[in-house]
């Protein structure tokens, strides 16, 4: 799928296996991902579970269980190769276009730390709700704008990751339940990781 007209940004391909990843990062996926287990619990075996925007692929291998359909999405073929590598579906997609799933075809949908990067991160929640089957959970991480310690965090993570963060729509707490709220009447708001985390746990 080519994306037409629109300036190339930066590639995220080998930013998830620099060392200062892990090393930066290994505590907060760890919060992140005890969320979304509590999350998709009570899912029937065999669930699909879509990972919008997967990176590597490792929080989705983790949170997957072993009968469940893992799908990863992104735009970028190089995350894609390694989601493959950690047993995912592998789907390149548009994240500004329509998502290339079927009407009520998934059980669970995640997007983590990738719809602040989206030039339409509502029409984005919405093609979620719209691709998620009736009682199907939407998980959304996104970084909290109206917090001093996010701010102060994110320029320390630009120096020593070396590239800006590319976050063309912050999110503060009122804007992300607000954009929730436009397609889900269940929801919760929390924030994890000393506040450095924001999410929300939607239900169709």
């Amino acid at each position: 799928m080519e994306v037409a007209n629109r300036p190339q940004r930066e590639s995220f391909s080998g930013y998830y296996d620099r060392p200062t990843y892990d090393a930066l990062f290994r505590w907060i996926d760890i919060r992140k991902i005890s969320v979304i287990r509590k999350a998709i619990a009570g899912l029937d075996p065999g669930a699909r579970i879509l990972d919008l925007g997967c990176g590597s692929g490792k929080i989705l291998s983790r949170i997957s269980r072993p009968d469940d359909t893992a799908i990863a999405g992104d735009i970028d073929l190089s995350l894609l190769q390694g989601a493959r590598s950690r047993g995912a579906t592998s789907i390149r997609v548009d994240f500004d276009g329509t998502l290339p799933f079927s009407d009520a075809s998934l059980d669970a949908a995640l997007i983590i730390d990738a719809l602040e990067h989206t030039e339409s991160p509502r029409r984005i929640i919405g093609e979620l709700h719209r691709v998620l089957r009736p009682k199907g959970t939407l998980i959304v991480f996104t970084p909290p704008y109206d917090s001093h310690t996010w701010i102060t965090a994110e320029k320390v993570h630009n120096t020593i990751t070396r590239r800006r963060s590319d976050h063309i729509s912050p999110f503060t707490r009122e804007s992300l339940e607000y954009a929730v709220s436009r397609w889900f009447d269940r929801y919760r708001i929390g924030r994890v990781n000393l506040g450095l985390s924001m999410y929300a746990v939607a239900v169709k």
